[in-house]
Order: structure tokens, then sequence, then C-alpha cells
């Protein structure tokens, strides 16, 4: 048997496979265990040298089972995809369904608190690492591990993560995921669950997030981007009462003032009734930075401080102008109505008590900045969103400026005092996610409208930082077809499978056109008879990429090998990559 062996990254490559690009690996190996195809599979024990030595641009497919190991560091530009079926044969990827076929890594509690999977990049090339189709679990926090995240880790480095579950993870210091130091960080329909902080430490009560923790560095220009986009979160928690009592910026996810950016879209989060001190039940949200909400579902946090609670779902720091569309983000209490007075610069009926969103301190000391926050509407939010201008426009102390969102935008939101109001039932599993079904009356957002407001408020330009990310707001978070009058939230009851998903005939057009596609080779294609935008969707019927086409050549260099389904004018057509 000819066994997968590495003595250096060239005696690998003449050891395997050396004319392919793509690589096949089961749990324990088949074959000559040459990589060449699923008969021949490496195993498992070299999965680490593996993904550490193979070239950027090169791919390595994992049939369902479980991995283990304790430091995986795939180089920078690498695909990895699980989710196969233990019945594969030959270079077969048709069987792709990651919650089904679960190919697990698991660090059987061995990482020593520092990260099982991290890429780690020179922060200016950052070729594209695609992790898809896994689930991680089994990685552990320790007391002198800070802001690893033992789970997943990125660093100056472009990471897709795609179908990943990150499930009975722990961390110590921040969450079980971080991305950092400059990093473009975009997760594409991936769950936690299970994962908890088990900090016991109330030095800094800033440390306690269960899910994710954003860091950079302003100082050396390190901003580190982040995409949430059909996201799920639920029964994540911090372990310890007195921890939880004492918790501060955030009980989920917290990211680091003035280098951190971040858009959720499409996300599901539901905290099981995790209750923090202050700042944010589910996320804080640094100074000096960019957010962007629309459709999240965010309910079941809340905080306990008798006095200043300062956001039960989310927190927003100073300086850090945001964007909410269609969301639904309410606490799990009924609470008081909050009545800010502006003139006065106070907030009456309790300071700061009862509020879903707390938003404070906006100035533009910075002079890049316009403090200001948007709302389009059709958001449904627990209690009032308050901001509390401790500086105005020009830095002088004393000011609280009224929102937006309480006056242009008001008749079209919602002001639901607790999340009993909102929801027609309890969290439902379905396929590995989970949603929740709101009543009727948030169903009445215009989908078209929203869409093309949000388009026009990203042309202003304050969200430059994630446009590197193709995101759909057409679809729900289980990448189905929203209804032309959609709702609020992450799950639309009324939306549809995507129709093109049956297409039959690999680069045969359908629809009666002509149209032709021709493989090129590398993920590029020729395209005849056809010209303008294509658009190009996944097998789940997820927006991949939307692309004008030039010298009639589509390319999806970037993507994910597998099945995809073009879209050209009225043409469909089913192509490899």
């Amino acid at each position: 048997m000819k066994k997968f062996t590495f003595f250096a990254a060239t005696a690998m490559l003449a050891t395997i496979n050396v004319n392919a690009e793509s690589y096949f690996c089961s749990p324990t190996g088949a074959g000559e265990e040459t990589g060449e195809s699923w008969e021949n599979a490496f195993p498992a024990e070299d999965i680490n040298e593996v993904v550490a030595n193979l070239e950027p641009g090169e791919t390595v497919y994992l049939m369902e089972g479980t991995y283990t190991g304790t430091s995986i560091r795939p180089v920078p530009g690498l695909t990895v995809i699980g989710g196969y079926p233990a019945t594969s044969k030959g270079t077969d990827l048709s069987g792709y369904n990651p919650w089904k076929f679960k190919s697990i890594i698991d660090a059987q509690g061995k990482n020593g608190g520092e990260a099982l999977v991290k890429v780690s990049g020179d922060g200016e090339t950052m070729p594209v690492t695609t992790i898809k189709g896994v689930t991680i679990t089994g990685a552990v926090g320790t007391e002198t591990t800070t802001y690893s995240g033992t789970a997943f880790n990125c660093t100056r480095s472009h990471v897709i993560l795609e179908d990943v579950t990150f499930d009975g993870n722990t961390s110590w210091c921040g969450g079980c995921v971080v991305p950092a130091s400059g990093s473009k960080f975009h997760a594409k329909h991936c769950v936690w669950t299970n994962n908890k902080n088990v900090n016991t430490s109330t030095a800094k009560n800033n440390w306690y997030q269960s899910v994710l923790n954003g860091r950079g560095n302003s100082d050396n220009g390190e901003i580190t981007n982040i995409v949430l986009e059909g996201c799920v979160m639920v029964n994540n928690t911090i372990e310890n009462a007195a921890i939880r009592a004492t918790a501060c910026y955030g009980g989920g996810m917290s990211f680091q003032d003035g280098c951190v950016n971040v858009a959720m879209i499409n996300c599901f989060a539901d905290g099981g009734g995790l209750a923090i001190n202050q700042n944010g039940g589910f996320m804080r949200m640094g100074n000096n930075s960019y957010m962007l909400m629309a459709f999240n579902t965010l309910y079941n946090y809340t905080t306990t401080h008798a006095t200043e609670s300062k956001g039960k779902i989310l927190s927003i720091n100073g300086n850090t102008p945001y964007y909410l569309q269609s969301n639904i983000i309410v606490d799990n209490t009924a609470g008081t109505s909050v009545t800010p007075n502006y003139s006065a610069g106070t907030v009456t009926n309790g300071n700061k008590v009862d509020i879903a969103i707390f938003t404070q301190g906006f100035s533009n000391n910075h002079g890049t900045k316009v403090p200001w926050i948007q709302s389009a509407g059709n958001n449904a939010v627990g209690g009032f969103l308050v901001a509390t201008i401790q500086k105005d426009q020009n830095g002088e102390a004393g000011s609280m400026y009224k929102t937006t969102f309480l006056t242009d935008f008001e008749s079209d939101n919602w002001s639901a005092p607790a999340q009993n109001e909102v929801f027609a039932g309890n969290t439902t599993e379905k396929d590995g996610r989970y949603y929740i079904l709101p009543k009727e009356q948030y169903g009445k957002v215009n989908l078209q409208e929203a869409i093309e407001y949000f388009e026009s408020y990203q042309e202003l330009g304050a969200y430059d930082c994630f446009k590197w990310a193709t995101v759909d707001l057409s679809v729900d978070l289980f990448g189905n077809k929203r209804a032309a009058t959609t709702y609020s939230g992450a799950y639309d009851p009324n939306a549809t499978a995507d129709s093109t998903t049956g297409i039959d005939g690999i680069y045969a057009a359908a629809n009666g056109s002509n149209v032709t596609v021709k493989a090129l080779g590398n993920g590029n294609f020729a395209i005849e008879g056809a010209e303008g935008t294509a658009t190009v969707y996944d097998m789940a019927g997820r927006l991949v990429a939307s692309q004008q086409l030039t010298d009639g050549t589509l390319s999806l260099t970037n993507a994910a090998a597998g099945i995809y389904v073009v879209r050209i004018g009225g043409a469909s057509v089913k192509v490899a990559r």
C-alpha cells in the first residue's frame, strides 16, 4: 500500500497525485492512500500535514466521519470541503450534504486552548481560504489563552466558512471563533450551538463571549471586516452563574473598539434566556466602526443591571454609524417603556433600562465618520431604541439627539415590549439550522423596496468595508426565495425553494435558449449566445456571484468546487466548477 508520507512540501507533492488539484480524504484511508479518488483516499491521521503543505487553489474533500487533531493549519488559499457520504466513488462530488453526512473535526479537548483550526496569512496577498461542510467540536479554552478562538481563528487572511457547524466547544477569553488582525471573514450558513464560555475569573468582565469575538489593531491599520450571512446561533451560554451576573460587553459576540466592522444578514440568534449584567445580552459593538444589519432575528437575551442595562440585545459604542432594516430584535422581558428627554439629555422611567438597542457617545472628533443612525423601517424592536449622545457634532458635552429610527421611519417599524408579542411558536430545527415563526403582522415588508433602499444606502460609501462579500437580501436564512411581501427577521414562511436546483444537463441551456457554456479550466467558462449580467447559484439556491460578462467569459475561480446554476437572461445553465 502506498502510504501518504511527508518529508517536505516538495516531497509530498511528488508522493501523491502530483498533477491533480483535488485530493480525497476519509477517516481511515482507502486503497493506495494517494488521495486521488475516494477509493484511494488518504487517512485522517495525515490531514494536519496535508492541509499545511498543499498549494493555494487546491482542494481537499472529506468523507463523512470523525477526524481528530489538535493543530490544523490550512495554507492560505486552500479549500477544504466535507459532507460527502461513505458511498462516494471515484471523484464524484454529487452527494454533498453536511447536515446528513457529517465530517467532524474533533479536538477531543487536546488543543491546549489554542485554535483547533487556524488560517494565518500575510495580510497582503490574502488568497481566499474556504472551509465548507464540516463540524468543529471538542475544542477547549484554558485560563492562559487570550482571544485565541479555541475552535477557529484567522489572522491577516481572507476566509469563507460555509455550512460549518461549531458544536460543543468551550472558550475562556472571548468566543470559540476569533477573526483577527485585519482579516476578511465571511461566514455563510454556519451554525453555533452548545458552545460555552467557561471563564471563572471576574478579573475582566468583557471576556465572557460564547460565540465570536472580533479583534484588530487600529494603530497599524489592521481593520477586521466580518460578514455573517444566514448564520444560526442557539444554545450557547456562559456556564458560571456568578460570571453571568457580572458579565458585560456581549454575551454572544463582542468586537474590539476602533478596528472591527460587522455586517449581519439573514441571521438567527436565540439566546435561550441568557442574561448578563449589561452592555448587550447578545452583542456589543465597538466604537469608531461600522455596523450593518438586515433581516435578522435576535431574541431571548437580556441584561439585568438595575439602572444601566445599556441594551438588552445590542449595545453600540460611540461614533459607530449603523444601518438597520427589517430586523426582529426583542428581549425576553416585558419591562416598561422608556421615554427619552432629548432637550435635557436624560432618560426617564429608569436610566438606560428596558431598551433592546442602546447606543451612546457619538461624536465627530475623528473627522472621518458622520454621526448618524439609520433605519429603513420594518424593524420590530423591544422597548425603545435610544441614543445617548455624550458629545455633539462640535465635541461639546451634554447633548442628546433623537434618532431617525423614532422619527422619519417610525411608521414603518413596530415597538414590541416583549418577544411573546412577536412570535407565533417556538424555535424549530430544520436541516441542521433553526428558525422561529413571526406573527402575521410582521409579514408586511415589500421586498423590492427593501432591496432598493438597502442598495441605495450602500451607495453612500459608508459600507465599502463589506463590498468584497456578495450577500443576497432576496432569500431567507434557508436560501429560499422570499415572497414579494416578505417578513421581517431571518425566516419567511412563504419563501420558496429556487427552481434552478432541478435543471438537467451539464452545460446545456434550459428554457429553449441557444446559450452554451464551455469550460476553459481553473473555474473559467466561455459563454456563447448571451451577454449582460450572469448570476450564479449553488445547488441550495443561494446566490454565489453576480458578474458582468466581459468578452463572453465567466470566472468562478473564487468559488468552491461543486455544481452551480448560471442564469443569463432567460436561460439557466448548470456547470461544474
